[in-house]
Formats: structure tokens, C-alpha cells, sequence
């Protein structure tokens, strides 16, 4: 499913910090034409996060011994406030030590954890990578909405956030709204008031942001990366891109991230043509 050659234009690079053996396995799991490759140190790889060097990086914070954890954990939750365009994920063992790695990692905002020999399948691990590049697309896209949803009260916009980062957990613009804690009227009015394009829209542009970001890796097939967003078939899916980005599902490798970035966030922003209704209070 996920080992299909991908197309050469849309190579991921991922920068990892992990033990020979863990490596192997990713690569194994995103092979060539992607570019996998270990960190020669710990502050190497986070160079290479802040400045962008990468799409993803993989670490175990415990590789070559337990003891140089902490202080590694603290210099990547730096750079994953200052990117979090770049998606990073855990990939640990089961120990003591681990677990508290993991929690560190989650409460940093890392996309995904794997457990090497629980669910780190090749398919598994390629998922997992398919879906953190996904999920975090929205650091791309935020910038640009960045002073609307802060206009927003906390739920609305906490809601759109999850409809971008867990896409595949918000169908329909009643769940959008249900997570706003408000009515569907009322979501509409509020983002009208901050600038934003319509619910609907807003639903449209997340679902399409994450199938892009799944799809531009070469090796998730549209259908596939139908059922992982969300969409009730591949023609909803081909048919909303169309919509979005003006290109045909076969043709989204030949968009940059940047550049579809700047086309979903200006699909988000309205177009004023007279003043927004009032909306309810919280």
C-alpha cells in the first residue's frame, strides 16, 4: 500500500536522531528517492529543524544512553515552538525512561509516537510519517490567519485548528461547530467577524490541506488518502481539490508546500463586501 516508488519531484527529506537499527527501518519504510539520514549529534539535528533543513525529523531522545535525555528533550521543544511547520516524531522502546520521553514529546506537540516492535511496521511507520507531513501543514497555513483566529473566542478557534490537524475527526461543518461549542449560524457569523471565509469553506481547505500534504509524498494514493482524511470517496476528494487549488489530484506533486500554503490561506481569508452580522456571545 504504502511502498509504491514515488515520484522523484516529491522527495521528503527526514533528518533522524535514532539507534542504527531504527534507522534502517526507516528507511526501509521511505525508501529512495527519499532522503533518510541520522543527525551526526543531537544539536545537529536541531540545527537542522530550525533552519529548516528537513520535512520531518524521527527521534529517540534515549538513543546512546538514557542520561543525555532531558537535556536533549529541552533543546528540541525550542526548536518545535519556533517550526512547527516540521512535523517531529517519536520513535522509542518500551523502558521506563521511554515513557517519560513520550510524554515530553506529546506535550511538545509531536504528531505521532511509534513503539519500535509494537506498531512499527513498515506500513505502520509509514503512515505514521504520511500523517504527521499531513497534520502539519497547518504550521504553513497559520501564519496567514494567524491575527483572525486570534479575533476568535477560544473554542471557535480551537476548532479550527482540529479540523486541520485531525481532519479525519471533523466530517461535516455540524462537527466544526459542535467542536466551536456553538450553532452553525452563529459559527458562521463569528468568523465573518474575524475575516474568515465560511464554515463550509474553512471545512473544505482543512480536508484538502491534509490529503495535499499526504499525497505530495508520491506514495499514498488518492483513495487512500480519501479514507485517511475523512472523505466518503476518492471523486469527493479529486472534486474539492479541484475546487481549492485549480489542479487535478494527478497534478498535486507539482505544487510546492509553500505555494499551496499561500493558496489555502487565501481561500480562508473573505473577501469583505459589506460589514458582518453581529455575532452571540460565549
Amino acid at each position: 500500500m504504502y511502498h509504491r516508488v514515488p515520484d522523484p519531484s516529491a522527495r521528503v527529506i527526514i533528518r533522524c536522531y535514532l539507534s542504527p537499527q531504527s534507522l534502517a527501518h526507516v528507511q526501509h519504510a521511505f525508501p529512495s528517492p527519499h532522503c533518510v539520514g541520522n543527525a551526526s549529534t543531537w544539536g545537529a539535528l536541531v540545527s537542522d529543524l530550525h533552519h529548516r533543513r528537513c520535512d520531518v525529523a524521527i527521534v529517540d531522545p534515549c538513543a546512546g544512553g538514557d542520561h543525555c535525555a532531558q537535556g536533549r528533550l529541552s533543546a528540541l521543544t525550542q526548536a518545535m515552538a519556533l517550526v512547527p511547520s516540521i512535523p517531529v516524531i517519536g520513535y522509542v522502546s518500551v523502558t521506563a525512561s521511554a515513557i517519560r520521553v513520550v510524554q515530553a514529546l506529546v506535550h511538545s506537540g509531536a504528531p505521532e509516537i511509534v513503539i519500535r516492535g509494537v506498531d512499527d511496521s513498515l506500513d505502520a511507520l509509514a503512515g505514521a510519517i504520511h500523517r504527521a507531513l499531513a497534520t502539519c501543514g497547518w504550521g504553513g497555513v497559520v501564519g496567514a490567519v494567524e491575527a483572525p483566529l486570534q479575533a476568535l473566542p477560544l473554542p471557535v478557534a480551537s476548532a479550527i485548528r482540529a479540523a486541520f490537524t485531525h481532519p479525519e475527526q471533523v466530517r461535516s461543518v455540524s462537527d466544526l461547530a459542535a467542536a466551536a461549542r456553538t450553532t452553525r449560524r452563529s459559527l458562521d457569523r463569528w468568523l465573518a467577524r474575524a475575516g474568515l471565509s465560511p464554515a463550509r469553506t474553512v471545512l473544505s481547505c482543512a480536508r484538502v490541506n491534509a490529503a495535499v500534504h499526504l499525497l505530495a509524498g508520491g506514495s499514498v494514493r488518492v483513495a487512500e488518502a480519501a479514507r485517511l482524511v475523512g472523505y466518503s470517496s476518492s471523486r469527493s476528494l479529486t472534486r474539492e481539490l479541484s475546487a481549492i487549488t485549480g489542479r487535478p489530484a494527478s497534478d498535486v506533486t507539482q505544487v510546492s508546500r509553500d505555494a499551496f500554503a499561500v493558496t489555502v490561506s487565501r481561500r480562508l481569508v473573505r473577501q469583505r463586501t459589506s460589514a458582518p452580522a453581529a455575532c452571540s456571545s460565549y
